[in-house]
Order: structure tokens, then sequence, then C-alpha cells
């Protein structure tokens, strides 16, 4: 999950994509809330990095094709799923391209599947993807409960990932009963931290609205 982060230029993104009228996001909490860790910085844009552990995973390009194989020989392609805009080109179109040239470069190849939202909301339900793109709203106080405990896997549940983290469970399951800002509030900043740690998502920008 980190090299796939480390292999996505979110700059690129948020200046073409964006018209750089946003950020790159470090995690779920909204950067105005006391929710948010500043201490983060987001992961870098690093193909060689994101290379070196895509073959401690046991990837490389054995046969010299230009695409990456796993161990047992399997290529490197995946479909990547995302909502898009009724009639022309709308912005996850525009997106999924600079993706698709990211990894393209990496040897990884994406095929983009747009789907009308109604089939994309099925496509979740039914866990009946490869890899998705999704937007989350952020207030002043997020609970995040329902997009990253353990509880919320399967069954419909918006974890859709199935990220699983004991510690993430506890932390997230403490800040939500705790009444006391002042320890609440470091409480989602630890959470924060794994996340960033884990990458259960690449998280990809925080956008502005005019």
């Amino acid at each position: 999950d980190l090299a796939m982060t480390m292999l996505t230029n979110r700059l690129e993104i948020v200046t073409k994509g964006l018209k750089g009228l946003g950020s790159i996001a470090t995690g779920p909490f909204n950067r105005l809330s006391k929710q948010y860790n500043a201490e983060i910085d987001p992961w870098p844009y690093d193909p060689t990095r994101a290379m070196a552990l895509l073959k401690e995973a046991g990837f490389q390009d054995g046969d010299g094709d230009g695409v990456l194989e796993s161990a047992t020989g399997k290529p490197f392609v995946f479909k990547h799923t995302y909502p898009t805009q009724q009639g022309g080109q709308g912005f996850w179109d525009q997106v999924v391209l600079l993706l698709k040239d990211n990894y393209a470069r990496a040897g990884i190849v994406m095929v983009p599947d747009p789907l009308e939202w109604s089939v994309f909301s099925e496509k979740l339900k039914s866990r009946d993807f490869d890899s998705i793109s999704l937007a989350w709203s952020a207030g002043i106080e997020s609970d995040i409960y329902q997009m990253f405990h353990s509880d919320n896997v399967g069954n419909g549940a918006d974890n859709f990932m199935s990220y699983a983290n004991p510690q993430l469970d506890r932390l997230i399951e403490e800040a939500r009963s705790m009444t006391d800002e002042e320890k609440r509030m470091p409480l989602w900043r630890e959470c924060h931290a794994i996340l960033h740690e884990d990458q259960p998502y690449t998280f990809l920008y925080v956008r502005k609205f005019l």
C-alpha cells in the first residue's frame, strides 16, 4: 500500500486536476480541526523507493515486457473503479488518466472502470472491485468509526478496504466515549498517525471550494 502511495504523484493531481485549489491529504481529518495531526508530513512521490518496496514484495519484470509480475508470474494489472459524470470528461476521468500514467511508468497496468453512480454503489456493497476512488467529507470533528473500525468490515458496511488494526479500534472506541475534548483530541491525532503509517487508503487531496 505504501508503494502505491509513493507511486502516486499527488502534487500533480492538486496542480493539474484541482488547478492548485487544494493540498495533499495525510489522513481523514479536516486540517482545520483539532483532530488533525499537524506533525505528519505527506508521504513523498518517490518511484525509486516504491519500486524497491515492490521488489521486496516479490514484484519484478521477469520477462522483460515492461509489466511487473508477482512471484507466481501474475502480471500486475488491476481495474480501477470510480464514479463518473454523465456526458463528457469529469474531474475523476482526468485524475484517473494521471494515475494510470504514474503507475505505467513503474510497470503497473491500471485499467480505468468508470461507472454511473448507481452501478458504482452496487459494486461497493458487493466488494466487486480491484480498487476504487471515493470522497469523504470531514467536518470540524469527524467520527471515523464508520470508515476504519473493524466492526464495519463486510455486510455492506463502509470499511470498504476490510482494514483491521486492533490498536486503531481501541483508540477510536476510547475517543468516541471521551467527553473531555482536551483528552479526546490527542486520541484522534494518534488515529491519524496510525492511518498514515498503515495506508489503508492512498489519501489523495483536500480540495477547496469556490
